[in-house]
């Protein structure tokens, strides 16, 4: 009879070391794999909301006779303040499933002129967080500002005035996606007017230029991008841009501009449905083209 014993085999500190090494380059690896597949998600997402936005659009058209206007504003484009203020997005709620936040507004914030009051006081829906209108790779829904949330854009011959609610982290519903309303809208005197402006009325076939021809949302961040510290957000209750400021690649409050990794490229949405990207390289001519609804512009998509 004997005893004996066997010397487990552990891992030596150098062998140790190597693994860990090795794991670390395979993280490093395929974490950049697994950002771009993110990214891939989060742009077909996006584009999948603009193609609904469009899609409610054209379901209001059917119901009402007419697309939605840019904004509801009793004194138009003479640079007053009266009425609603109702944007387009408010409009389709209904039409992307959220109905219920819909009937929280009064009833007076639909009609052309308005019956009620921007400043009369919002009901709790005005805050909510309505997830087809995010893009999911900007933080627009949780990110804190420096100055606060656009309520609404003014045009007016000689430009545009953005009314904002302060504060660093202001409540109201915020959003990614603007109706286009073309150079400055409906202004008198101002080429290319988009679809969607000032108690605008227009259909499609009010659109000579052709729906597949012409934007009717696109991606836009209502304040500076990073690297710039972020200043505003935009609420969905009231948002709609103009063209004249054009495309860029440090996108201010007044442009569209994107959040995804290639942020040389804004989506939007055409009239039709369809959904494209569109260079910030774009010339100013060719993005004016797509703006209007009837300016008789040719272009070729490859030039967007």
């Amino acid at each position: 009879m004997y005893a004996s014993f066997r010397r487990k085999k552990g891992f030596t500190l150098i062998e140790l070391l190597v693994v860990i090494a090795i794991i670390a380059i395979l993280i490093g690896l395929l974490l950049p794999a697994v950002q771009k597949v993110r990214e891939a998600a989060a742009r077909m997402t996006c584009t999948n909301n603009l193609k609904q936005i469009v899609l409610a659009s054209h379901n209001y058209e059917s119901a009402n006779g007419c697309l939605p206007p840019g904004v509801n504003n009793n004194s138009g484009t003479t640079g007053g303040i009266s009425g609603s203020m109702a944007g387009t997005l408010s409009y389709l709620l209904p039409y992307v499933e959220q109905g219920n936040i819909f009937n929280q507004f009064p009833q007076g914030n639909w009609p052309m002129p308005s019956t009620t009051s921007y400043y009369g006081g919002f009901p709790s829906g005005v805050n909510a967080t309505i997830k087809p209108f995010l893009c999911p790779s900007d933080v627009a829904a949780t990110t804190s500002v420096t100055n606060g949330a656009f309520a609404f854009f003014v045009y007016y011959p000689g430009g545009m005035t953005g009314y904002y609610f302060a504060g660093t982290n202001p409540p109201y519903g915020r959003t990614n996606y603007a109706s286009n309303a073309g150079y400055l809208g409906n202004v008198p005197g101002y080429p290319y007017q988009g679809p969607y402006t000032c108690n605008s009325k227009q259909t499609t076939v009010t659109i000579s230029d052709g729906s597949s021809n012409t934007f009717a949302f696109g991606e836009a961040l209502g304040g500076a991008a990073p690297p710039a510290q972020r200043d505003f957000v935009v609420n969905w209750y009231s948002f709609n841009l103009p063209t004249a400021w054009g495309l860029s690649n440090n996108p201010q409050w007044y442009q569209y501009g994107s959040r995804h990794n290639n942020s040389s490229i804004v989506n939007f949405a055409f009239c039709d449905g369809s959904v494209k990207g569109v260079k910030n390289s774009v010339s100013t001519t060719v993005y004016y083209y797509a703006s209007g609804i009837n300016d008789a512009g040719v272009y070729s998509y490859d030039n967007l």
